[in-house]
C-alpha cells in the first residue's frame, strides 16, 4: 500500500518494495518528479529523505528563478548566472547524496 502526503509543495509518495520503502517526489502539478531510487529499512527513513529531498529541490528551483530573474533585470551577466546555477547544481546533487542522520 502506497502513503501519500503533501509537503512543500510536493506529493511524497512512499513505496513498499522489497528490503524497506522508496520514495518519489512530485510537484502538485506533476510535471517535476524526483526519486533518488535508494530502498529505505523503514518508512520514517525514506519519508526524511524525501522531506530532504523536497526541501533541497524547492530551495534550488527559488534560487534559480531568482537567478533568472536577475539575469533579466540586467543584475547578472549570462556568465554570472550559469556560474551560480551550476554551483546550485553540484550542491544540490551533492546534499542530496548525503546520508540523513538522527540528532
Amino acid at each position: 500500500m502506497e502513503n501519500k502526503n503533501s509537503y512543500h509543495g510536493w506529493l511524497i509518495e512512499l513505496i513498499p518494495v522489497l528490503g524497506g520503502y522508496v520514495f518519489k517526489c512530485w510537484m502538485l502539478d506533476e510535471q517535476i518528479g524526483i526519486s533518488n531510487n535508494h530502498i529505505y529499512p523503514s518508512l520514517y527513513q525514506a519519508m526524511r529523505a524525501a522531506r530532504k529531498r523536497a526541501k533541497l529541490e524547492s530551495a534550488s528551483l527559488a534560487l534559480i528563478d531568482f537567478l533568472n530573474e536577475s539575469y533579466r533585470s540586467s543584475h547578472l551577466s549570462f556568465k554570472e548566472r550559469n556560474a551560480l546555477v551550476s554551483s546550485i547544481i553540484d550542491f544540490t546533487t551533492s546534499a542530496s547524496k548525503s546520508k540523513i542522520r538522527d540528532y
